[in-house]
């Protein structure tokens, strides 16, 4: 089964436990504050603007926001691909292109030639490799128009929001706190599109199990809307939940993607780059340092060598080999290309 779709299941069974919890009266929670009784893990930004709210310090809230730590230190950012409801009801709102036959037909056909070494392209593929060339060199015979600076090489093409990067979500979530301070209760809570969707799902449920109607049934889809349609880049810009579990998901050492080297489209000169045009979170699997990877599985997903899997414990990852030349004195012939098809009729 694809990892898309263990995640809608997954996500989907999150929402029947909380119909269940209402129609037996369980009070078991949502997302925001699931628990039993008097024991409720709350979320984490939640707890922290509770205890500032109260300006005390709250010892539950507390030992609670330390197994969430912990549990971010084990999975990283895996709530928000496989528990947050916030990315499906982005997919609703705005569907991304669907490929017609003639896309899939070609990306069969790209994939079924990048499968074949024994095949024509390959082996002109590997007969450059024997030619000692610079990393522009390559570049310049692969035609690579990608962000990597030298394809030839091998060299990872990299993600936009590879490593940890300070960004607008971590003003969002010092506002978020200060507030709380200021006003003596968790104000983003009010706001926050997790709770606004089990908000109305709870509305929705009360309307037609009890006739009950509020004016929340109008207010929080609106907010979700404005939230999730408007505010196009919510995950990446604006969640504070994300910046505070980025920000400890630095520590995560598990679960991370791992890719085969030897399985690896680009180690055979190929400028496959769908891994990193299929994240969603805009990173590259090639690279160690990436703590937003939210353990979705796209990467692993889309890959046409099924190079890439996610290992508890994963492997220290070796830099890109180097070429040749770029180890030979900078005095190196300048690259001539009829002197290239000679060696290459050669070969």
């Amino acid at each position: 089964m694809k990892p898309s779709t263990l995640r809608k299941i997954t996500v989907a069974a999150v929402f029947i436990l909380v119909a269940v919890s209402l129609a037996t009266n369980a009070a078991t929670g949502t997302l925001s504050a699931i628990g039993f009784e008097s024991i409720a893990l709350i979320c984490p930004v939640g707890a922290l603007e509770v205890m500032l709210g109260l300006h005390q310090f709250l010892l539950h809230p507390f030992i609670l926001l330390l197994v969430v730590v912990a549990a971010l230190l084990l999975v990283g950012k895996a709530f928000c691909a496989w528990l947050c409801p916030t990315p499906m009801l982005q997919a609703l709102f705005r569907p991304g292109k669907k490929k017609g036959k003639k896309d899939a037909a070609k990306d069969a056909g790209e994939a079924k030639d990048a499968s074949e070494p024994a095949g024509a392209a390959l082996a002109v593929d590997s007969a450059k490799a024997a030619v000692a060339l610079t990393a522009d060199e390559k570049a310049v015979l692969s035609g690579c128009s990608h962000s990597c600076t030298s394809c030839g090489s091998l060299a990872p093409c990299g993600g936009k929001r590879d490593g940890f990067k300070l960004d607008t979500r971590f003003a969002v979530l010092g506002g978020a706190l200060a507030s709380a301070a200021i006003f003596g209760f968790p104000v983003f809570c009010l706001i926050c599109p997790v709770g606004l969707t089990f908000a109305t799902f709870i509305g929705l449920w009360h309307l037609f199990q009890f006739n009950e109607t509020t004016w929340g049934l109008l207010l929080f889809p609106a907010l979700l809307i404005l939230e999730l349609v408007v505010l196009r880049k919510w995950c990446h810009k604006f969640c504070p939940i994300s910046a505070l579990m980025s920000l400890v998901s630095t520590g995560n050492k598990f679960l991370k993607p791992q890719v085969n080297e030897e399985k690896c489209l680009r180690s055979r000169g190929i400028d496959c780059h769908a891994c990193v045009d299929a994240c969603p979170e805009l990173l590259d699997p090639h690279m160690s340092d990436i703590p937003e990877c939210s353990k979705c599985g796209k990467c692993k997903e889309v890959c046409p060598a099924g190079a890439i899997t996610f290992p508890f414990f994963a492997r220290k990852k070796a830099g890109a080999p180097a070429l040749e030349r770029d180890k030979a004195p900078s005095a190196a012939p300048a690259f001539n290309a009829e002197d290239l098809d000679e060696e290459l009729a050669e070969a």
